[in-house]
């Protein structure tokens, strides 16, 4: 099947048991019916037909009755499957079988968020890049060794089938697909309407929170002591000072907690320090450089732009109070 925009025209967006509303509403609102303005902008009208499709599992208040069944997959150009709250239940057997049937017949198969598992399941992902979201991230890698997870990626496209992370990603995804088909000012009129940010490329980071280890109590105190010093020069010495430990133990006990090394986790923990202060304070760039331990302004940058794909500047104008 050629990928060009007539070929494109039938959309399938699967509904699961436990789904994710908003996961749903954006690909509705982007594939779905057009306000009409927009609808005119173009001489052929708007340029999608979507259908929602559901398994029989799928039951519940939340389900649109309109949902047609699986059956339907069989002859969609595009399939998007919408993510869940749960993924790791297994996805609906039905469900899976049809989706590799799509992909094998040449459909674009798109995931939002926790939706990856689904294609995992149905082997779509084996040996492709994919992203979910950051929380999910870890328990996508271990369930599907096969598949290359980038979770620092806002979304990911593998020759031909995309995958984005967490809800909000689910926008920059459906509006990079709408580009690809119709250009970007088809995109760009659909994202104002929306009152969507500027389109964010896949590579920028997600912006994850950091969740503490646990299991190893010396670890956890160690983290609390290099928490409560992050303005301070440390070293992998000094930690290991600290903690009384060889640095040999201090980097096999730490990466077994955490599962990264530790002066990776200390830039990580600074970087985090710094996007709070960038978008709770008026600070200067210098004076978070040094609070965060970064000793320069333009080693925060560097680090900065590093973790997130962002620049201080541009992350304090998008998410400042």
């Amino acid at each position: 099947m050629d990928n060009n925009p007539k070929d494109l025209a039938k959309v399938a967006l699967v509904v699961q048991p436990g789904f994710v509303p908003l996961d749903v509403a954006v690909p509705q609102q982007v594939f779905g019916r057009w306000p009409d303005h927009l609808a005119a902008s173009r001489p052929d009208g708007a340029p999608y037909e979507l259908t929602l499709v559901s398994p029989a599992s799928a039951q519940g208040p939340l389900v649109p009755r309109e949902a047609a069944p699986l059956d339907r997959l069989d002859t969609a150009d595009t399939v998007i499957v919408a993510g869940v709250e749960d993924p790791t239940a297994p996805p609906d057997a039905e469900l899976v079988e049809r989706l590799r049937g799509a992909y094998d017949r040449g459909s674009r198969m798109v995931s939002i968020c926790t939706g990856a598992f689904a294609l995992a399941a149905a082997g779509i992902l084996d040996g492709r890049s994919a992203t979910t979201h950051w929380h999910w991230a870890g328990r996508l890698r271990d369930r599907y060794p096969s598949v290359t997870v980038r979770e620092a990626e806002l979304y990911v496209e593998d020759t031909g089938v995309f995958t984005s992370a967490g809800v909000l990603a689910g926008t920059d995804l459906c509006l990079h697909l709408l580009r690809l088909d119709h250009g970007q000012a088809t995109a760009n009129a659909m994202a104002r309407f929306l009152v969507s940010p500027p389109h964010r490329e896949g590579g920028q980071a997600q912006f994850i929170e950091s969740v503490p280890p646990s299991g190893d109590s010396d670890i956890t105190a160690v983290i609390t002591w290099i928490l409560q010093h992050l303005d301070e020069p440390l070293t992998l010495e000094s930690v290991g000072r600290h903690s009384h430990m060889s640095t040999r133990t201090l980097r096999r006990r730490f990466r077994t907690a955490t599962g990264t090394s530790v002066m990776s986790w200390v830039a990580g923990q600074r970087v985090a320090r710094a996007r709070v202060l960038l978008e709770t304070t008026r600070l200067g760039v210098d004076d978070i450089a040094h609070r965060c331990g970064f000793g320069s302004a333009e080693s925060l940058r560097v680090h900065f732009t590093a973790l997130t794909r962002s620049s201080p500047s541009r992350y304090r104008r998008t998410f400042a109070d």
